[in-house]
């Protein structure tokens, strides 16, 4: 098993059996949430490319190491996803991600945005009920970064896939078939020949109706309407789930002083300004929602303080927090 891993998580629903309502929650077997730690990297994707890239990797890795996508989110620092596999094959997934991650930052000559290596965590989910809330903590993990859209409108996550004309979908795009081979292996960046039925768009971005099991979710949750009332999950639930992330991470919440420290060293390898009273009210701002998207603390009030950014702006991005 992967050194990330922890087999004895019960995070979301604590454990398998009937709850105090006399409700049974039906254990589960091969399912993970997998995601990289954000709170070393300064930035890992930036341009349309590099995001597109992030998407692939993740379709193409799940492909070669025998590994489903439920759902997944990519975000500037890192990514989560909910995956269904063997453990060994997630834990493959994992090995060959953090590999590929490392590769990427020195194509694109960022390893100096990286603070030591590529982080990837595996956490086996053990019940349904702990599966729909992780699903639900990962599709909706840009809105907690301050994303101002519904889950589904997010450029690199699954998009609007589940509980849909599925039809609607098989004309999108092209064929992944239709390119040569050596277009293929260049656009895709591997030698792998991926599924002929994959689609994807004019910018080589695989259309995750292709890859991610939109069958399984639907049967997951059964009806549109309890898919829409599990994404109204509690801040409490999501909270507990980033705590959860960070204890596995062996990663910790910044201080005041650290995160001062933080966002001073932000100021200067994103602006290239000596400190953020120089920045602008909009750079300030983007100081702010990095921090909070790696979760380097839950409190406004402290954010605020160091950002300069007024308490009123953060609540109207991040929205207000108990």
């Amino acid at each position: 098993m992967d050194n990330n891993s922890n087999q004895d998580n019960r995070s979301g629903a604590e454990t398998v059996g009937q709850t105090q309502s006399g409700w049974i929650d039906k254990p589960v077997d091969g399912c993970a949430h997998i995601y990289s730690d954000g709170t070393n990297v300064s930035l890992l994707f930036d341009s349309r490319e590099d995001y597109i890239f992030g998407m692939n990797v993740l379709a193409v890795t799940a492909f070669q190491c025998g590994v489903t996508i439920l759902v997944m989110q990519v975000m500037g620092t890192h990514f989560h996803l909910i995956a269904r596999g063997r453990p060994q094959d997630c834990d493959r997934f994992v090995r060959s991600v953090g590999v590929k991650l490392e590769s990427f930052l020195t194509r694109t000559k960022r390893r100096n945005m990286v603070s030591g290596k590529i982080r990837v965590s595996n956490d086996p989910i053990f019940t349904e009920n702990e599966l729909k809330t992780k699903f639900m903590y990962v599709y909706r993990n840009a809105i907690a970064a301050g994303f101002p859209l519904a889950p589904w409108a997010y450029e690199w996550g699954p998009g609007d896939i589940y509980f849909v004309d599925h039809n609607l979908w098989s004309g999108r795009g092209k064929r992944v078939g239709e390119y040569q081979v050596l277009t293929r292996r260049a656009m895709f960046h591997t030698l792998t020949a991926l599924p002929e039925e994959w689609r994807c768009d004019v910018e080589g971005k695989l259309q995750p109706h292709s890859y991610v099991d939109w069958k399984s979710v639907e049967a997951l949750f059964r009806t549109p309407r309890a898919f829409l009332a599990f994404m109204s999950q509690k801040k409490d639930v999501e909270v507990a789930i980033d705590r959860e992330c960070s204890s596995n991470l062996a990663v910790h919440r910044a201080s005041e002083t650290e995160l001062r420290r933080e966002a001073k060293t932000l100021c200067d390898s994103l602006f290239g300004l000596p400190s953020l009273t120089k920045a602008s009210v909009e750079q300030r701002v983007t100081i702010a929602q990095k921090l909070w998207g790696d979760r380097r603390t839950y409190s406004l009030s402290v954010l605020s303080r160091v950002t300069m950014v007024d308490k009123n702006i953060l609540e109207s991005i991040f929205g207000k927090v108990l």
